[in-house]
């Protein structure tokens, strides 16, 4: 018996292991290879609080609204958005700071009374359920994965954004992208005024309704953009963070966020330029539908100067396709089982993913 390693990243980044155990020319697939095998992206819940600093219902929910938002945040799979109205208290200075675009927001839902809270979109919890609301959402599979890179220093620069779609979204109304700034840590005013403010509303980088996103297919399918960010001379740079997430067009019927990425601002990945990913660490492979029922897509992309191959493998180790990295899109197979998409560069990288065939 011989045990044959290897190791390949999800879409989410993550190294995962996979062994194959070759017995009298059979191979057998251990439950750590099927357990790689990623038919969705990673789910980020968008959680949206309304709400105004001499509003005394939000001032008496605060300590469950921020105990749910500091248990979670940490995991990387919640965003946080406190959006500021102008009621009861006209004088809210966060909602002063940016009125027209927390409006947006606030008629996005129709929202007429405060506190109110958002999850995802669809559900309206109350701060007592905000954690069960959460895990309900979490454990919603998402098939849209969302990148944000940086160029720029502390006081503007440029964000690029790479939104890739595993399969066709099926969207029946105009879906936008909205990277939404928000500030830690800003003193309080009215009921907050011995305390501070966190997530608050800062600026809408693509202007007061995100832009419009449109897959052309074949999928996997992936959209570049990019958007211009300034800092106000008022805010605390290191106190920001970017809360980018894929919703309907302002008030469209269709709330429910496809899926959302959250980074501290300056943390956020540098070094990327207008022709896309340009490290060679940010190779981009994705293969889907997943499982398949023979045929799918094959979507590569190679940074910089570097000429791709993409080689397809059943796991007997024999080459069912190749081709270049620009050209080779789509692949069909007829016998049903675990097959490998590598893509490898002129410069000695690769990364791999699989996918199952199930006739």
């Amino acid at each position: 018996m011989k045990l044959v390693y290897d190791k390949w990243s999800n879409k989410a980044g993550k190294t995962i292991e996979k062994r194959c155990v070759l017995r009298n020319g059979i191979v057998f697939v251990l439950l750590v290879l099927l357990a790689g095998i990623t038919i969705a992206a990673d789910r980020v819940v968008l959680f949206e609080e309304f709400v105004n600093c001499g509003c005394g219902y939000c001032w008496n929910a605060e300590n469950q609204v921020n105990t749910f938002v500091n248990s979670n945040l940490p995991s990387g799979n919640l965003c946080v958005i406190r959006t500021h109205v102008n009621w009861p208290y006209a004088n809210d200075p966060i909602y002063l700071a940016n009125p027209t675009e927390q409006t947006v927001r606030k008629a996005q839902y129709g929202v007429s009374g405060v506190p109110y809270f958002k999850m995802d979109g669809i559900l309206t919890p109350v701060a007592g359920n905000l954690q069960s609301a959460y895990n309900t959402r979490l454990a919603a599979p998402a098939i849209i994965a969302i990148d944000v890179a940086r160029n720029g220093d502390a006081s503007s620069g440029t964000l690029s954004f790479r939104i890739i779609a595993e399969e066709d979204p099926g969207w029946t109304v105009p879906m936008n992208l909205w990277p939404i700034i928000v500030e830690d840590n800003i003193p309080g005013v009215a009921y907050w005024s011995s305390t501070v403010f966190d997530q608050a509303f800062r600026d809408n980088v693509l202007g007061y309704y995100g832009e419009e996103l449109v897959f052309d297919g074949p999928f996997p399918d992936t959209i570049f953009t990019e958007a211009v960010y300034d800092i106000a001379s008022s805010w605390d740079v290191n106190e920001l963070h970017l809360a980018t997430f894929i919703q309907c067009a302002y008030q469209a019927n269709q709330h429910e966020v496809e899926n959302c990425h959250w980074a501290k601002l300056l943390d956020i990945e540098t070094g990327i330029g207008d022709a896309g990913w340009s490290d060679l660490s940010d190779m981009f492979l994705s293969v889907g539908p997943n499982p398949s029922t023979g045929a799918f897509n094959i979507s590569a992309f190679v940074p910089g100067n570097a000429t791709g191959t993409v080689e397809v493998f059943n796991l007997a180790g024999r080459i069912v396709a190749s081709g270049s990295a620009a050209e080779m899109q789509n692949v069909s197979v007829d016998e049903s089982g675990i097959y490998l998409v590598r893509l490898s560069t002129s410069d000695g990288m690769s990364v791999t993913e699989s996918v199952a065939v199930i006739r």
